[in-house]
Parts: structure tokens; sequence; C-alpha cells
């Protein structure tokens, strides 16, 4: 026999133990543990004309749809409605005149496999159409419709046993057709119909239902999509040929008119569903028929048309649902008995585990654009920086679409965003695709006017450019990462106008330092949950400069060189306490300005500039404060003017998780 002793050792114990390496005794469940991750999809089914047995899948990671005949129909129809679990959905009811028939069917689609099968048990409890449908991670709800006349009847469809029955309880507040449902784990809210505005909040723990005056529409409509996540609602289009959004706000149960999330086109009689980031909006019909799908970002309440995300055939009257709309949650539970916790046996929900990281994100930087000579030569040269070597290569796929100089970037952990800049002055926004190494122009992105000298910073899922000229402005644009879509917030505006300073920041705030009229030594803070920017003196600039550039980590960020006078100096933000201080031994090696910077979670890397036009590369040792020269790191021609970004920089998570 092996001798094992000593393996498992109380100093090993004591090791393991400090490092976090331990799972707390209460936190060790039994089976049943989570099955998988529901599918990141949505499924859009049914309508007309035809009638139509039609499944289009959409998958919300490409933004593209597929027809998907496993998955139709067991029955064509129109008028239906539909709702569903993480792990499959539910379409009940319609009518198909051509037979004719009004319908109780409740067919069931499988996620996973991406098959739909009748499931008599789940029935409605009678015949009907135009219903609506919404629910949480245990029963779906179907109320209203015609059924076989204008009800305020409230069907349950409970998932584990796939039985329906009727629940007078939870009844709608009065009789309606062709309403909208959607809503969170807790509630379902079911909102219009026929010549009304009412919604009704539906709570789930006690099947019952309420009319909520203070959520109602902005205006009565009937015929409109609806979805949403875990903090408000989304109504979209409508009767009379609407584009119109309404956001109802969970919270406090009220609604509001959204204009910059008004669909792409007017019309009624489309279906909704969508995920934790976004909904989707597809089909309906206005003087055509459509099978045009907007995308709306929650984040920006803003809808572009997606023409990769289109239906596969032109139709309304359908029905949708997700495994990720209503809040539902991202992890599928197993379908058996509920897990006991090992400690005590006590029934009842395991945390959910943390997802596995399926990729690093680069450990790379770029560098794009810039200028020299005099008078002066424009570039749309990007250089890469490959940090764990500390070298630069040049990159021509990542040229920019555009020779430009006094521009800013910054990115997500997948793509660098690089806007703005001059000559001629420009609201170009180009997308640097870190996988690929390209570069296009996201017209969609550009800034909301024209401007340069600006700068930029951001976190995971939005960048911010503010400021810049010519005329100064303290404008704060906001750019969405996951609709390529760019929008004024006015709340985040700089707390005065400039240009020719710097930007920095973490997950949580972005820091905009120094600039011009001045020179300034401000500092604003941008904090991102609200979109709003205010001025932190305690971390104001140790010297008023300009032209200076900025990077950082989670704890820190540092804002290097300048001019006015043209300094070396280094400074250190601390995010923890708002506070600046200059730190000699991160100095920059010459003094200088006009140049860049970006870097990861270690060190940060300052790139060209003037006096002179240099293609010198200096790294910031964040764990020491101290800077060093490069030399395999210079950028590939000398240049002034120029931007930088990294899918590590501003605190960026440092793995891409499914």
């Amino acid at each position: 026999m092996a001798d094992t002793r000593g393996v498992f050792s109380i100093k090993l114990v004591s090791k393991i133990d400090a490092k976090g390496g331990w799972v707390d005794l209460n936190d060790v469940w039994i089976s049943p543990s989570p099955s998988g991750y529901a599918p990141n999809t949505g499924y859009f089914g049914g309508g007309i004309p035809g009638p139509k047995s039609t499944m289009d899948k959409l998958t919300y990671s490409t933004d593209t749809t597929v027809y998907t005949p496993g998955a139709n129909l067991s029955a064509s129809r129109y008028a239906l409605a539909a709702t569903g679990n993480s792990t499959a959905g539910y379409f009940g009811g319609g009518k198909n005149p051509s037979v004719p028939a009004t319908y109780s069917t409740m067919d069931k689609l499988t996620y996973s496999t991406d098959t739909t099968v009748f499931t008599p048990g789940a029935n409605l409890s009678s015949s009907g159409f135009s219903f609506a449908a919404t629910g949480n991670s245990e029963a779906g709800y179907f109320g209203g419709g015609y059924a076989p006349t204008v009800a305020s009847k409230m069907d349950k469809v409970t998932y584990s046993s796939d039985t329906t029955a009727t629940v007078p309880g939870a009844n709608l507040s009065a009789a309606r057709y062709a309403l909208a449902a959607t809503g969170n784990s807790t509630a379902g809210y079911f909102g219009g119909g026929y010549t009304v505005s009412t919604m009704d909040k539906l709570t789930y723990s006690t099947d019952t239902t309420a009319a909520v005056p203070g959520a109602f529409l902005t205006v009565a409509r009937h015929s409109m999509g609806a979805t949403g996540n875990s903090e408000a609602g989304y109504f979209g289009g409508g009767n009379q040929y609407l584009s119109t959004m309404d956001k109802l706000t969970y919270s406090s149960d009220t609604t509001a008119y959204t204009p910059g999330a008004n669909l792409s086109v007017a019309r009624r009689d489309l279906a909704a569903t969508g995920n934790s980031d976004a909904g989707y909006f597809g089909g309906g019909f206005a003087i055509a028929i459509f099978s045009t799908m907007d995308k709306l970002t929650y984040s920006s309440d803003t809808t572009v048309y997606t023409p990769g995300a289109n239906l596969s055939s032109s139709r309304y009257n359908l029905a949708a649902s997700s495994a990720r709309a209503n809040a539902l949650p991202i992890l599928s539970p197993a379908p058996a008995s509920p897990a006991v916790r090992f400690s005590d046996g006590t029934p009842g929900t395991p945390p959910a585990p943390t997802p596995t990281s399926t990729s690093s994100v680069p450990n790379t930087g770029y560098f794009g654009g810039g200028s020299s000579g005099a008078p002066a030569t424009y570039h749309s040269t990007m250089d890469k920086v490959t940090y764990s070597s500390d070298t630069t290569a040049y990159t021509p796929g990542a040229n920019l679409s555009l020779a430009r100089a006094h521009l800013a970037a910054t990115g997500s952990s997948t793509a660098g965003y690089f806007g703005g800049g001059t000559y001629p002055t420009l609201s170009t926004m180009d997308k640097v695709t870190y996988s690929s190494d390209t570069t296009v122009a996201v017209p969609g992105a550009n800034l909301i006017a024209a401007r340069y000298s600006l700068a930029a910073t951001g976190n995971s899922s939005a960048g911010y450019f503010g400021g810049g000229g010519y005329p100064t402005v303290s404008t704060m644009d906001k750019l969405t990462y996951s609709s390529d879509t760019t929008a004024a917030v006015p709340g985040a505006n700089l707390s005065a106008t400039r240009y020719n300073f710097a930007a920095t920041g973490n997950s949580s705030a972005g820091y905009f330092g120094g600039g011009v009229p001045g020179p300034k030594s401000t500092m604003d803070k941008l904090t991102y949950s609200s979109d709003t920017t205010v001025a932190v003196p305690g971390a104001a600039l140790s010297v008023a400069r300009n032209r200076l550039a900025a990077t950082g980590n989670s704890i820190a960020g540092y804002f290097g060189g300048g001019r006015d006078p043209t300094v070396s100096t280094m400074d250190k933000v601390t995010y923890s306490t708002d506070t600046t201080a200059a730190v000699p031994g991160a100095n920059l090696i010459a003094a200088r300005y006009s140049l860049a910077a970006t870097g990861n979670s270690s060190a940060g890397y300052f790139g060209g500039g003037t006096p002179g036009i240099t293609s010198l590369m200096e790294k910031v040792t964040y764990s020491t404060d101290t800077t060093v020269a490069v030399p395999g790191a210079n950028l590939s021609a000398a240049r002034r003017y120029l931007a930088a970004s990294s899918a590590r920089a501003n605190a960026m998570p440092e793995t891409n998780i499914v």
C-alpha cells in the first residue's frame, strides 16, 4: 500500500484556508445540483399570413435568426400567447379560420433539443385567442383574451406537472383582449388591451391580481409586444401603427414613455422576448407585413433595427418565449426533488455556482492614429503591444478606417472603440475586434457630434466619451457595446467644458482629469450605475496640466505627463478614497505630452507624444509605483495625439464568461 501519511496535513489545511480554498460547510448541498445554463436564445412561433406553425430561433450572442422546423407548432395558428421557464417554452391558444377553429392547445418547446410536442395536460381551460402570457421559473400565466367571449380569466400552467388550472383570484381587473404581458421573478404585469391603458399586477406568491394605476400605459392601446428583465418591463408598438415604447419600472410600479427606445418601424401585432441585457421585438403589421427585428438595449433604453435577426418570413399575430426573459435564472435547476443541506438535512436552494471561465481575454494593448511632422501628417496606424513580452508590432489589419489624430479610445474585453478626432473634425467610431485584429467603422456608434481632443473610459458594458472641442463642450456620450449604439447622457456631462484631458477608471466609475481652458487640475467622477458626474476636489491633479494620458487597474488610476508646463509627473488616484497624490517613482522617464496610455491589471503603458515626436514606450508597474522604458515595446513609428485601448484596462475582467 502506498504511504499517504502527511498528504492531508494540518499545515496544508492552514495554507488552503488562508487562501480561501474551503467551501463553508453550510454551502455544501446534496443532489440535485444545477444542471446547466439556460440557452441564450429566443423563439418566435406561429402567426399569419398562413396561418403558420413556423418556429424561428434567435441566437442573442450573434443577433441572428434561423428557421427551426423541428420546433414548429403542432398546429398552424395565430393570435396565440407564449411564456416559459429556463428549459421550455409554452405556446397556448390561438385560432385558424381556415379550419375553422380556435384552440386551447398547449405546445411545449424544449429548448435543449429544439423540439415541440403537443402537451394536452397543459391545455388552456377553454379555447380562445388574443391572450397575454408571462410567468416565473415555476409557472406560466395566460390571461384575458377571447375565451370564448372577452375574458378576464387567468389560467396557470404548472411546469413541474405540465398541468393547467384556472385561478380565479388572479383574474384580470377587467375583461379585455389583445393585451401584452411581462414580469420578473415575483410578479407579472398585464398591460393594455382593446381601448384601455390598464396595467394589472399579478403577485405570484398569492396568485392575486390588482390594477396598479401608476403603472398604466401612457396611451390606451392593444396588439403590442412586451418583454423585460429583473428591473423593468417594456411595452412596444400597438394599434394605430405605433412605435411607442413604454418602460414599466418594477420597484416603483410606474410607467413612462421612453422615446429613445421606440421601435424602428411603427407596427402592431408583433411579439417580443429577450434576455437580461436586451429585448427583441419581431414581426408585426402596418401597411405592410414585417419580418423586422428590433433590439432594445436595456442599459441605455435605446432600440436599433437588427437585420441579421429578422424573422425567416414576414408575419404578425405571433408569440415568443425565451429561457432568459422575465428575469428567469440563467442557471437551470435539475428537475428533481429539492436539494438538502449536508450539515443539517434542511431542504432548500443551493447557491448558484460561479460560471466557469471559458477563455482569457487578450493580454494586449492597441495604440491607434496620431500625427507626425510639420505640417502634420495624419495616421491610421494601429500598433499592438503584447504585455507578456513587452513587444509592439504594427498590425495593419487593425488600422483605423480614417487617418486622424486628437481622438479618444476605450473598450470592452472583446473590442476597442476609437472615436472622434481630426482632421477634419469627426464623429467617426471605429471598432477594433481584438480576436481578429480587424477594424471597421460602426456608424451607429458615432459620437452625437463631431469633436476632437476628448477623453474616454468605461467598464465592461459601456464606454463614455466626454468633452472635447471645437467649440469646447462638457458633453458625455455613452456607447453601449452590446448594440454598438451611442446616446447622449446629459446627467453625466462634465462639471465644466474642457478638452485636451485624460480619463481612466474601474468597473464602477470613471475619472476625467486635467485639460483646458486652464490648464486644469479638475477631476470629475462619473458613476456608471446612475450616469451622473460630479467634481471630486480631493482627487484633483497635483499639477494643473493638459494633453496628459491615463490608465489604471481596479485600485487606482495613473495620470502621466502633460504640458503648460511640460512635465513627467505621475499622479495616482486611489479610487477607494477619491484622493490623488504624486508618485515620483512612477514619473515618466522623459517629460512629454500628447501621448496615449493603456494597460492591464498589473502595469500601464504610456506611448508616443511630443516634444520631439517620439515612439517611446514606458511601463508603470502598479505594485511598486515605478516606471521604466521598454524599448522593445516602442511604437512602430513616432507619433503624437494618438489613442489607446485594451481588453484588460480599467479593471476589465481577465476572463470571458459564457
